[in-house]
């Protein structure tokens, strides 16, 4: 299964993949990344003869013992990007629900869970077209141009913290060399490699392709040499919280007119797979009404959020004589509990005490 990708989507897992992250990102990269380098750069320059060489390449490079390769029928070599049965599956390619602020709703890539700082190799030969750093929480990342039995290849390696500890745009890599360290750069909620391939371009004009299929159909086992596979089945519906007071809009940019401003918990409901400019389509009931129309997923949840609307001591028990243990400032994050009197049981980053229950308030501050 392919999709035909835009320049105006974000860089998928790249970067804001989450990710994400060991569910992970990824999921998604910054938008500098979908400019590849001009034709008279020295990564297209080195790039043009690739092909010819490739198979010299790959038998002059001794890959790792722990790594599975595979033969094309045209000799070249293939691996996989991990060492056998040092990663987990976690999350696969294509539609899915947002898991992290700043992620995709259409996965580009196959999420590979495994400690920080392990070994990332190179799946095939070819030229470094990219090397970004993470910045502004976009995820860091690696990209390697080869030519694969005939076709135009892109692999991308994301989420590393230092994606050029290793290698250099226009660098030449070949098949087995560690380029880069499995990190958590970005939206991920734990480190992975976020793995991506493109065919024919890099984003803009190319086609993404889903990394476990690609690498199958070279007989690359990456499935079985997982210690699991988390990967969940692709979802028909996601459904989201708003976490601020949000305008639902006509249209996927601030431009378009606001249709209703809702209220933070507001469910909203959304078939996966798009998102413009930021923005998501969704259902939400506006005065009774089911109404469809846009919203910035900056500001949605998949579960309802609560934050402290003042500043408030949390106590050990439901009472006022009860042991101090911290003061909690305004707009701390929550999760309510249950009730007693006038009094909430609430989790603040793993401890839980006691605090007034009107000093909770829905959303994130």
């Amino acid at each position: 299964m392919r999709i035909r990708t835009h320049a105006s989507r974000r860089l998928g897992a790249l970067a804001v993949a989450l990710a994400v992250g060991a569910t992970a990102v990824v999921g998604v990269a910054p938008a500098s990344a979908t400019t590849e380098p001009p034709p008279s750069s020295t990564a297209d320059a080195v790039v043009g003869g690739q092909s010819a060489r490739s198979v010299a390449d790959d038998a002059a490079m001794k890959v790792p013992d722990d790594v599975t390769r595979r033969r094309t029928a045209s000799g070249r070599v293939l691996i996989l990007p991990l060492t056998d049965e040092s990663y987990a599956l976690t999350s696969g390619w294509g539609p899915r629900c947002i898991p992290v602020r700043g992620g995709s709703t259409f996965h580009l890539g196959l999420d590979m869970a495994t400690p920080d700082g392990r070994p990332v190799y190179a799946v095939a030969s070819g030229v470094v077209t990219h090397v970004v750093a993470p910045k502004n929480g976009n995820a860091g990342y690696v990209t390697i141009h080869s030519v694969i039995e005939g076709t135009p290849t892109w692999i991308a390696y994301v989420h590393p913290w230092n994606p050029g500890k290793y290698v250099r745009v226009g660098q030449k890599i070949k098949v087995g060399q560690r380029i880069a360290d499995v990190g958590a750069s970005g939206p991920a909620t734990a480190p992975h490699l976020h793995l991506e391939v493109w065919e024919n371009a890099f984003y803009g004009s190319g086609t993404s392709v889903d990394p476990a299929t690609w690498l199958a159909s070279y007989r690359l086992p990456v499935v079985q040499r997982a210690t699991a596979d988390r990967r969940s089945p692709a979802p028909t519906k996601c459904t989201y919280y708003s976490t601020t007071n949000l305008n639902l809009r006509t249209g996927p940019s601030t431009s378009y007119r606001v249709l209703a401003t809702l209220a933070p918990n507001t469910k909203l409901t959304n078939k996966p797979g798009t998102k413009t400019n930021g923005f998501i389509p969704v259902w939400a009931v506006v005065n009774g009404t089911k109404t469809r129309g846009w919203v910035h997923t900056d500001y949605i949840s998949q579960s309802r959020t609560y934050h402290l609307a003042y500043a408030v001591t949390v106590r050990t028990r439901p009472s006022a004589k009860a042991s101090a243990m911290f003061v909690a400032k305004a707009g701390t994050q929550v999760s309510p509990k249950e009730l007693s009197g006038g009094w909430r049981k609430v989790a603040i980053s793993g401890t839980v005490g006691w605090v007034p229950k009107e000093s909770v308030a829905p959303g994130l501050s």
